[in-house]
């Protein structure tokens, strides 16, 4: 699982957005804004990391209960697969 080709993450003025490139900006219209973990997990799905290992490294980063961030990140993953930014 990845993030499309086409949508990258800036950091602008200090809030992490992502903003189509390409033919993305064709289809999508608007902004996504994300806090750190957030676009740490977007960074992470490039296609080489399961949700476990996305999981495994927030919850190390962060110290934070293994059940709490596998809850949260599959929920961001809903998330995203509903504005069609990841590809399988």
């Amino acid at each position: 699982m990845k993030v499309k080709e086409g949508f990258i993450l800036k950091d602008v003025a200090g809030s992490k957005i992502v903003i189509a490139t390409g033919e993305q900006r064709l289809n999508f219209n608007g902004v996504i804004t994300f806090n750190d973990v957030g676009a740490e997990v977007f960074t992470l799905l490039d296609g080489n990391n399961s949700v476990e290992d996305i999981v495994a490294k927030i919850s190390s980063d962060y110290n934070a209960p293994v059940e709490v961030v596998k809850a949260d990140v599959e929920k961001l993953i809903e998330k995203m697969k509903k504005h069609n930014l990841i590809e399988e």
